[in-house]
Parts: C-alpha cells; sequence; structure tokens
C-alpha cells in the first residue's frame, strides 16, 4: 500500500485491516488458524458482504446501553424491539443457542459490511438502502478463530459496555462499545453483539487509522510495497528516534497509565492497538480498540473507585490467575514480544535500527510512567501451547527475561 491523496479515511483503515498483515502473525501455533467460510475472510473473502438481521421483540431478548454518548444506537433499537446481526457462519452452526428461535423471527434489513483482521468485528456502511455512520459491529462467532472460539454471550458484552466507560473516564483513547443487544433470557448462554464508534478524541483531525500490525507487516496484494512505517519515517536515520516517539513510547506509557488509572490491563496486541497518522504534517496518536478485557478489583478499591464490577474478567473472582501473571500476559507478551519485537526486527532489516534501541526507548517510558507500581513478575507468562475448552486457558512460566520493561 502506497500512501498517497487518493485514499479515504475508511478506504484505506479497511485495506490495512484486511491486506497488511502478512507475516505478523507467526506468534503461536494458532494464531494463523480461522475457521471461516472463503466468502467472509479477511484476504480472501469479497469486497464487502451482506451480514443478515433479525428482529428481535423486546419480550425475546435485550437491548443494552452505557452510558457513552452515540447516535448509533438509533440504527438498531427500535420503540419495541431491536435488530441483531448474525454473522452468516454463526447461522449455519446447527448447535447456535436460540437458532431455531431465531430463525421464527422477522428479517431485518441486511448490513453491508467488510470484515476486519480478526474477521468476526465489521465495519458496516449501510443497513438496508440506507448509508450509515461508519461503525463497527462485535459478532457472536462459535467457531474458532487463532486461539479460542469466538462466543460473544451477555456476560462479555456487559463486560465491553461498563469497561468501555470506565476507560473513557479515565481518558484513556478508545474506540468505545457503546450498545449492543442479546437474544435470550439465560443470563449466561444469551448471546448478541456490540456496537462500537470509529473515533476518538485522540484522533481528531488526523486523516488515517490502520491497526498497529500495518505499521510493519507486508501488504498480501502488492508484496514488493514498503510497509507503511518505511513511508513515515521522514529520514531512514531517524527511524529510531521517530519509531521510540511515535510508537513504542506511546503504546507502553499508554498500557501502564489505563492499569495505574483504572484497573483495567488493555490487551494491545497488533489487531486492538490503533495507530492514527497524518502523512503531511508528521502528527500521529495511539488508540485502543476491543473492551473485552482484565479488571483489578485491588487497582479500583485503591483507586477509590469502589462502584459496581463486571459479571467476568475480574481477577481474583472469575480469573483465579494471579494479577501479576494476568499483567505479563497483556504486557509482556500482547504488547512487547507480539507488537514491538516484530517491529523492531522489521524495521532492523528495512530501516537499519538496532533492536536494543527500541527496547531502551521502552524501558525508560515505562519507569517514567509509574510502571514500577504495576505488580509484574520477574519473568514472561503467555499462554501453553494447548487448546482447551471453550473459555478456558492457562498461563505458564516462560522463564525469558522481560526485555521491554
Amino acid at each position: 500500500m502506497i500512501l498517497d491523496h487518493s485514499w479515504d479515511r475508511l478506504r484505506a483503515w479497511q485495506y490495512a485491516e484486511r491486506y497488511l498483515g502478512a507475516s505478523t502473525r507467526s506468534y503461536s501455533p494458532f494464531s494463523e488458524h480461522l475457521d471461516i467460510s472463503e466468502a467472509y475472510h479477511p484476504q480472501r473473502g469479497e469486497p464487502a458482504s451482506a451480514v443478515p438481521t433479525f428482529v428481535i421483540p423486546a419480550h425475546r431478548g435485550e437491548f443494552l446501553r452505557n452510558g457513552t454518548e452515540t447516535t448509533l444506537d438509533r440504527l438498531y433499537r427500535g420503540d419495541d424491539h431491536f435488530l441483531l446481526p448474525v454473522h452468516p457462519d454463526a447461522l449455519c452452526c446447527a448447535d447456535l443457542f436460540q437458532r431455531e428461535r431465531l430463525l421464527a423471527c422477522e428479517r431485518g434489513p441486511d448490513l453491508l459490511a467488510v470484515p476486519s483482521a480478526n474477521a468476526r468485528t465489521m465495519f458496516v456502511e449501510r443497513v438496508g438502502d440506507e448509508r450509515v455512520e461508519p461503525h463497527f459491529v462485535k459478532l457472536h462467532y462459535p467457531r474458532r478463530l487463532s486461539r479460542f472460539t469466538r462466543r460473544l454471550r451477555r456476560p462479555v458484552i456487559e463486560l465491553q459496555l461498563w469497561a468501555a466507560e470506565q476507560l473513557i473516564a479515565g481518558r484513556v483513547p478508545v474506540l468505545p462499545e457503546v450498545a449492543g443487544g442479546v437474544v435470550g433470557d439465560d443470563p449466561y448462554h444469551s448471546w448478541g453483539f456490540l456496537i462500537r464508534e470509529t473515533r476518538t478524541p485522540a484522533a481528531d483531525g488526523l486523516p488515517y487509522t490502520v491497526p498497529l500490525f500495518a505499521l510493519y507487516g507486508g501488504d498480501v496484494r502488492r508484496p514488493g510495497d514498503p510497509t507503511l512505517m518505511e513511508q513515515l519515517v521522514p529520514r531512514p536515520g531517524e527511524a529510531a528516534a521517530w519509531l521510540a516517539e511515535h510508537v513504542v513510547a506511546p503504546m507502553v506509557s499508554l498500557w501502564v497509565r489505563t492499569v495505574l488509572r483504572t484497573g483495567l490491563a488493555l490487551e494491545p496486541h497488533g489487531q486492538n492497538a490503533l495507530f492514527a497518522f497524518d502523512p503531511d504534517d508528521g502528527r500521529t496518536a495511539v488508540a485502543y480498540r476491543d473492551c473485552a478485557i482484565y479488571v483489578d478489583p485491588q487497582i479500583r478499591v485503591d483507586l477509590g473507585l469502589d462502584g459496581p464490577l463486571p459479571p467476568v474478567n475480574v481477577i481474583s473472582r472469575d480469573i483465579m490467575v494471579p494479577r501479576d501473571q494476568v499483567f505479563s500476559l497483556t504486557y509482556d507478551s500482547f504488547l512487547a514480544h507480539h507488537v514491538l519485537e516484530r517491529l523492531a526486527r522489521v524495521a532492523e532489516r528495512t530501516l537499519g535500527v538496532q533492536p536494543p534501541e527500541l527496547r531502551r526507548a521502552a524501558r525508560e517510558a515505562f519507569t517514567a510512567v509509574g510502571g514500577a507500581d504495576v505488580p509484574l513478575p520477574r519473568t514472561v507468562y503467555y499462554y501453553d501451547d494447548r487448546l482447551h475448552p471453550p473459555g478456558r486457558w492457562r498461563l505458564v512460566d516462560t522463564g525469558a527475561p522481560p526485555a521491554w520493561r
């Protein structure tokens, strides 16, 4: 992808999601697995797809909202019903909870949607024949993508709506989930969807936003093109300083500050972390999406944030893994290993950057924003190399010392 002014904001973002991830998913034995039909595959599928919706009467489900200001909920909520978008591959699952009842419901207008990198979250451009404000829908997907089966049940929907509000209150640059809906009244098995904004104040005035992996990933359609990172660095001799200032330090600071301000541990791997930029004047910003994150209640109590907690992902309540290990998973593995280490290796090959320079910048940023106050172990923790039953996972001590803090 060669940057030029012919790209509009949405098309550039969609292209980056789908095609700028070459060689970025080699961090685990399961990372490249996508159990998805060819038509909906992010790289090989159609330019856009029809996503069916169903009209769910109020007595057969519930539309959920948080307090975030939005107009997107009006696209899906009526006076006595709401529209439930369903991924076509989920609809084909014979064991889909409430499937027969769902199929008996009235069909709503199809969404015209484009898949993002993770396949089950999609950019929505139209609802029926109406062109709408671009936004994301995150869909229930009871098939395996990467390591996990991607169900979206009511407890996780409630978690994400709660966490989005907390992050906004903590001044975290996030694309918030603002509303969603569930079919059925089972407190655990009811499933549904989420609506997510495509904008955050941190990126206001910046014409382009891409997932962070698109900075260092190859173009699967045009493998000879330079990476975005190579195109954005002003001069090769300044590459290390530019990457440290615009990518490494901001991402490290974002994770640490979020933990210390909110007690929430972002999962800033290359899909969830976002990079916004203006190639003309050099301004950049980092942001985050996907609020299915872990909550440390002890930090929240220490901060005086003693309100209700979400139904799941609360460390010491339903997450019985020690908090320092959970923090290591999200910082040492998701951010440092999956993103920053890969970025450093590509920058070494393409721009002559020495990875120790970027690791040093990360350690300095980590210390400068109070990283020493975050409980973290002496070594790096990550998932074991096994697939577990849905909803289950296990962390192991890799024995590796952390290089990015």
